[in-house]
């Protein structure tokens, strides 16, 4: 390889990947509910996509709580589109809940206060009711979800 074509392809790279980048909504589109004006939320931001209440509630950031009448998965994929990276966890009611691994500070074994089944219990910045999530899944199970 010539040493013009070594200095090009670092640089060729690194232009694609910024391409990606920007190519990313820095908002997507969220139906609150049926004939509700839609809202516009950040994937960055978003903490926690899970089911409550039959309706699935998206937490964010900022300790706001965005509920919706689209599906948690549907929802979780389109925000892992944008560019945010979900992890997928069990709720206690066997339901799917979907959890930012950037906004993961601390995970533990489940204590007293956890209903039964729990299996860890996940810290996180900015959820709206509470500091942690409990899931049925180990905290050995957690670790290598966030390993991936």
């Amino acid at each position: 390889m010539t040493r013009r074509l070594q200095l090009a392809l670092p640089i060729a790279l690194w232009l694609g990947a910024a391409a990606a980048q920007e190519a990313r909504p820095a908002f997507i589109t969220i139906l609150p509910a049926e004939g509700s004006a839609p809202v516009h939320i950040a994937p960055a931001q978003v903490v926690r996509v899970a089911r409550a209440e039959g309706q699935t509630i998206i937490d964010t950031a900022a300790w706001v709580q965005q509920r919706t009448v689209e599906p948690v998965d549907a929802v979780a994929r389109r925000l892992e589109a944008a560019g945010q990276r979900l992890l997928p966890f069990t709720d206690l009611g066997g339901g799917r809940i979907w959890l930012a691994a950037d906004r993961i500070v601390l995970v533990r074994e489940a204590h007293d206060r956890h209903a039964a089944g729990a299996g860890a219990a996940i810290v996180m910045v900015g959820l709206r009711f509470g500091t942690d999530v409990a899931v049925r899944e180990s905290v050995a199970e957690v670790m290598a979800m966030l390993g991936r």
